[in-house]
């Protein structure tokens, strides 16, 4: 099922076409594209109220997702395994600064609705959303801002139809990427893209 829009969150953005679209840009030869941060133990040490310990964002190639083009990993201490969620993220203007975004001071972005759980299961689709995000990629595509509310609905790999309500504090709601080889991102790939029976099929 495709992502629905959410009047509440995107209400002031509007994509006109003459506007510069990186992140069409980013995708134009139909191949996906991947961008990464790790912090390291001096980082963490430096800034202990930073939970998030690694950032991805994989936006897919044509036709690499059944619902939306973007794919989010954070991985967060004492935790190994990743949280993911998917999303539909399209360029556009503001009105101005979004107000349910106050980390984000610019009047263009990348809006995006997220799913609270990833579109992967062949029986059953879910509409529910999962929180606000604004993508901000450079120019150049060499880098990109990653913006969050402080509350996200994300899923691990090994049971993705469990919804996880994540609560983000202010150090772990903007982080810069930097773009790497695609395949450091098959991982998030395969999270988001895997087909699988739907729980009530499996529950048989």
């Amino acid at each position: 099922m495709p992502v629905r829009a959410v009047a509440s969150l995107l209400i002031a953005f509007i994509a006109p076409a003459a506007l510069a679209d990186p992140m069409s840009d980013l995708t134009k030869d139909g191949n996906a594209v991947c961008f990464r941060r790790d912090y390291d133990a001096a980082h963490l040490k430096k800034n202990p109220g930073q939970q998030v310990t690694s950032m991805m964002v994989w936006i897919a190639g044509k036709d690499q997702m059944r619902s939306g083009n973007t794919g989010l990993a954070l991985t967060r201490r004492g935790d190994s395994h990743p949280l993911f969620l998917a999303g539909d993220c399209s360029w556009g203007n503001f009105d101005g600064p979004p107000s349910w975004m106050p980390s984000f001071r610019k009047s263009f972005g990348a809006g995006c609705v997220t799913l609270a759980v990833p579109d992967v299961f062949t029986n059953v689709s879910s509409a529910k959303e999962g929180g606000g995000v604004i993508l901000d990629p450079a120019a150049d595509g060499k880098t990109m801002m990653v913006h969050l509310d402080g509350r996200q609905s994300m899923v691990k790999r090994a049971d993705r139809e469990d919804e996880i309500s994540v609560k983000l504090g202010a150090a772990d709601r903007v982080f810069l990427v930097r773009r790497v080889d695609a395949k450091a991102c098959d991982f998030l790939k395969e999270a988001l893209t895997t087909l699988e029976p739907g729980p009530e099929l499996r529950a048989r």
